[in-house]
């Protein structure tokens, strides 16, 4: 009866939750003037081929041959790569600010947030170089954040082109090389310096270069600029990335300015990133980041062969609710969408079903019990249910031309005459 590992069953006060979430992170995303689109879950092999790195390639996209097809597909790894051959079809107009949330799939070893099937909501704007955009993705992470009342949580952003300049053109640092010690200084949160500095050894680095990678990866904030333009300032890469981290901060409103941390010891893992970086976490639960992404001017031009830049972000939906629940910001506490229970009494199902359904033309979401069912069991599931509102309907009720509404949290209780219903109703539950 379960379902294949790393996916799951979501029963309706979980999948209500969820829903509700989805809906408050879609709100925000059109309040920044994005719009929603859609793409399949299933793309070519080919679309993806070469968009992620050997790991991802080679251990975590789900790729398949079906026997009666030559050709050779994969589930979608993320929403990016999906956009960019999107934007190559449509061609639409720029600047384009598009939203999605939806599944993706990855085959990794599933554990406390991290699943094989999960949920991404992406923001991405393309056809902008300015840091104007860059700054535009990361309030929109501070805006989720605080729409779920979180007050635990920084944003860590990095440039890719500053970690390109200080350590494989001022260090040196080869191909074969560089890969490894971006890893390894990936993991500084979780295994602390002096593991690092084991790791960079055990790569192959000798003891200055050590010294000069650790100097700078335990920097935090305005020092870190500071020192990587002191210290590697002639070179461009450097210039850019510190000009432009300068410009986010300086362009950051001043309470969200306050959850961002510059931290050369970010990286992110896929390949496509060009420019800024940034991974927004948690203090407690220890579960990874809740939402990350970064420039990458690069990757739309390998489908339209132009030169188009584009930025965006990615908020961990699964994440966000584990550790939400964790917390205690989010509650497990509305069981169904259902506002009133029309409950019958004796041989007056026939009258509570007219009534049932000119409630919900009405607008109203409405239960009435399609079992037959005696008022004891009714009154139970609705009680299982949490149903709130309920228009108990007895047939004395019906020879006075009335119904008896009931709020099951306040206790009130009164009749009301039948053709007032809808008004009164109306009244009561705004």
């Amino acid at each position: 009866m379960q379902p294949p590992r790393g996916t799951r069953d979501f029963p309706p006060e979980i999948a209500i939750l969820r829903k509700d979430i989805f809906t408050k992170i879609e709100k925000i995303f059109q309040k920044f003037g994005f719009d929603p689109v859609i793409t399949p879950i299933v793309e070519y092999w080919e679309t993806l081929k070469g968009k992620y790195g050997d790991e991802a390639e080679n251990k975590l996209i789900w790729r398949f041959k079906l026997p009666y097809s030559k050709k050779e597909y994969a589930l979608r790894y993320d929403h990016t790569v999906p956009l960019a051959r999107f934007f190559a079809r449509f061609q639409s107009k720029l600047p384009f600010k598009r939203y999605v949330i939806d599944r993706v799939y990855r085959y990794e070893e599933p554990q406390k947030g991290r699943y094989r099937e999960f949920w991404q909501a992406d923001f991405d704007i393309i056809g902008s170089r300015g840091s104007e955009s860059d700054v535009e993705i990361i309030l929109i992470v501070d805006t989720v954040f605080k729409e779920f009342n979180f007050d635990n949580y920084k944003i860590k952003v990095n440039d890719r082109r500053l970690l390109r300049g200080i350590f494989e053109e001022e260090l040196k640092l080869h191909d074969n090389l560089i890969l490894h010690v971006y890893r390894v200084i990936d993991k500084l949160d979780k295994i602390g310096i002096d593991e690092v500095k084991k790791e960079l050894k055990e790569v192959g680095l000798n003891a200055e270069k050590i010294d000069k990678i650790t100097d700078i990866i335990t920097l935090r904030g305005n020092e870190v600029l500071e020192e990587a333009e002191r210290k590697y300032g002639k070179n461009q890469n450097v210039e850019i990335s510190v000009d432009n981290l300068r410009c986010i901060l300086d362009l950051l409103p001043g309470r969200t300015r306050k959850r961002v941390e510059i931290d050369l010891s970010l990286v992110r893992g896929l390949d496509y990133y060009t420019g800024m970086i940034y991974e927004a976490i948690v203090d407690k639960p220890k579960i990874g980041s809740l939402s990350g992404g970064g420039r990458y001017d690069n990757l739309i031009r390998l489908f339209t062969k132009k030169n188009i830049p584009a930025v965006g972000g990615s908020i961990g939906v699964e994440r966000l609710i584990d550790a939400g629940l964790e917390l205690g910001v989010f509650k497990l506490d509305k069981k169904t969408y259902t506002q009133i229970a029309v409950i019958y009494i004796g041989n007056t199902f026939k009258d509570a079903w007219e009534i049932a359904n000119k409630l919900r033309k009405e607008g109203f979401n409405t239960y009435i019990d399609l079992m037959k069912r005696n008022f004891k069991k009714q009154m139970e599931y609705v009680v299982e249910k949490d149903i709130r509102y309920l228009i108990i309907i007895g047939e004395k009720d019906l020879k006075e031309e009335k119904v008896t509404f009931q709020d099951r949290i306040t206790k009130e209780r009164i009749r009301v005459e039948s053709k007032k219903l809808i008004e009164f109703l109306k009244e009561k539950i705004k």
